[in-house]
């Protein structure tokens, strides 16, 4: 892990040289860096103010991990998250990416994420992260489209 920190405080040097935050993202099921206690290490030990960590639901659910644990990180942490959610079959031994739906549309607790960064004062920017290869034979603009509704629907369902 510490060689990792010291990559991404490389990388965050030169994003920041170029006006750029690099974030570190677990990716659910990875045999390194697959939990968020994992991801949230390296950007803790990597020693760099601006160090960060990218959510996402359903990578978060891949992992096994909490949510509530990113209750534990605070604004500077939760800058950005990819917003999705996921059926509930397959079960997550054996759920991939290509199982991703449109946020509201599957069975992940997207309000009490939300509502939990309400509580640490966190306000992440939301990017939608889908895919589903159904989506892939739909109109691109129209798949947006439907991702930016489904998204404010969420919002809106969490926070009122």
């Amino acid at each position: 892990l510490m060689a990792m920190a010291e990559r991404y405080a490389k990388l965050l040097e030169i994003g920041e040289s170029i006006g750029v935050i690099p974030q570190i993202e677990m990716w659910g099921g990875h045999p390194v860096i697959g939990r968020i206690s994992t991801a949230v290490s390296i950007a803790i030990e990597c020693g760099h103010p601006k160090a960060c960590f990218l959510g996402d639901v359903y990578h978060t659910y891949k992992g096994g991990c909490a949510f509530e644990g990113l209750n534990l990180l605070g604004p500077q942490a939760l800058q950005v998250f990819h917003l999705n959610d996921y059926p509930a079959d397959p079960p997550r031994e054996t759920i991939n990416d290509s199982h991703r739906v449109y946020p509201g549309d599957g069975i992940a607790p997207i309000a009490e994420i939300m509502q939990g960064w309400l509580k640490i004062g966190a306000t992440p920017v939301l990017s939608l992260e889908v895919f589903n290869r159904d989506y892939w034979k739909q109109d691109a603009k129209q798949v947006a489209r439907t991702g930016l509704e489904k998204m404010k629907s969420a919002v809106k369902k969490a926070l009122g």
